[in-house]
């Protein structure tokens, strides 16, 4: 059986808000972060397993205002739903794996791959995909992305990493950034509760954590529309890089 038996104490209550708050705060500047930040706050406190399972709420919820704010997503719908298909298929096939063995190694694995994808992007050797080849890149993209998410508590790293390279404006880029998030949460959140992972206490606090992260991610959105495009991509690179970082502490600290 999952261990799910932190307490609903004070100390609980105020580490999520403070962890959603921070994590909205980051994901209305550059669309991603939240729950990456988030579990990782909370897992010094309690498991990694719980920690997910509080966040899996605010994660849905504040991906739908996102694609809502964003307007009619319909072209985004329909340019990546073969890869949201397949992340949300590999979701549900690593919260498998993720209730079974230690993600410790594929934690640090990503973590390298995260920072190596930022410094490449500051380099002349940025990684960029022409859209002629996202039909066949699709697939493997959005599968590795929802097993690597599934394993790992960090939701859609691998897609945020792929829509990087396109070339999206950035309210286009934050846009699909929530539709994807937005649609594997919603498989992520019924593979959770599968394995039981919700309790009066995670879903308690999960609610007070949606309220800090919505609040805080109307302040985000406002430095994003006084960000210019091109720091805008330079601004999502280095929180890449600081999540890969976060995640092979936790790894190695955990």
């Amino acid at each position: 059986m999952p261990e799910f038996a932190a307490s609903l104490d004070l100390s609980l209550l105020m580490l999520a808000a403070i962890a959603f708050a921070l994590g909205g705060l980051v994901k209305g500047t550059v669309g991603l972060g939240l729950p990456t930040i988030a579990i990782a706050m909370l897992a010094t406190f309690i498991g990694l397993r719980e920690a997910i399972a509080i966040t899996i709420i605010p994660l849905v919820a504040t991906n739908l205002v996102q694609v809502i704010q964003g307007g009619s997503p319909m072209a985004l719908v329909k340019r990546f739903g073969v890869l949201n298909a397949t992340a949300a298929i590999g979701l549900w096939v690593g919260t498998e794996i993720l209730w079974a063995v230690d993600p410790r190694w594929l934690q640090i694995a990503l973590g390298c791959v995260l920072i190596f994808n930022a410094a490449l992007q500051f380099s002349r050797f940025a990684l960029r995909i022409q859209r002629a080849r996202e039909a066949v890149l699709s697939v493997p993209v959005g599968m590795v992305s929802g097993l690597v998410g599934g394993m790992t508590g960090s939701q859609g790293i691998v897609i945020a990493m792929y829509l990087s390279a396109l070339e999206l404006t950035k309210d286009q880029y934050v846009q699909g950034i929530g539709l994807s998030f937005f649609l594997t949460g919603l498989v992520w959140m019924v593979a959770i509760g599968a394995q039981g992972a919700f309790t009066v206490s995670s879903v308690t606090a999960s609610a007070l954590g949606l309220v800090a992260a919505l609040i805080s991610m109307a302040g985000g959105r406002a430095v994003r529309d006084r960000l210019p495009q091109d720091r805008f991509r330079q601004v999502v690179f280095v929180i890449l890089g600081l999540l890969g970082a976060n995640l092979i502490r936790r790894a190695l600290l955990g």
